[in-house]
């Protein structure tokens, strides 16, 4: 993998944490009592892990949950990944000469790849969650 290759592949990852954070505070939103434009400017203060927080309550409280508790435990990760990929990264293997022939570089290579892709499945499920809570709760017709 070349260093442009990585750059284009964290940009594409946190892209990917920018619309599942969106996402879940749609759903909220959504799911939520009240106006949804009111939900949706409160909710917009919280943090990913407070909007999940309140999002799970809210999704089991009955039987018919629309995210699953294991995708639940990897949304609450989803904050200390990013922050990897944000501030951790690039020092982790950067300082090395070659640092590309590194094998710092190849472990970030490896975790990158493997989280950009889960990253991916999460957001494309909750894109459709998004949606069909949206015409669940008559947010959208």
């Amino acid at each position: 993998m070349t260093l442009n290759e990585f750059h284009f592949m964290i940009g594409q990852t946190l892209m990917y944490c920018q619309v599942i954070e969106h996402d879940v505070k749609y759903i909220y939103a959504a799911m939520h009592v009240g106006r949804f434009e009111d939900n949706l400017e409160e909710i917009k203060k919280y943090s990913l892990g407070q909007t999940l927080q309140k999002l799970r309550e809210l999704d089991f409280s009955d039987e018919n949950s629309y995210i699953s508790a294991d995708d639940y435990n990897f949304l609450k990760q989803m904050t200390k990944k990013r922050n990897h990929w944000c501030h951790k990264t690039y020092q982790n293997f950067l300082y090395n000469n070659n640092f590309l022939q590194s094998k710092e570089f190849e472990n970030e290579y490896r975790k990158l790849k493997r989280d950009n892709e889960r990253f991916s499945n999460v957001y494309k499920i909750l894109e459709k969650i998004r949606i069909q809570a949206l015409k669940d709760y008559g947010r959208v017709k």
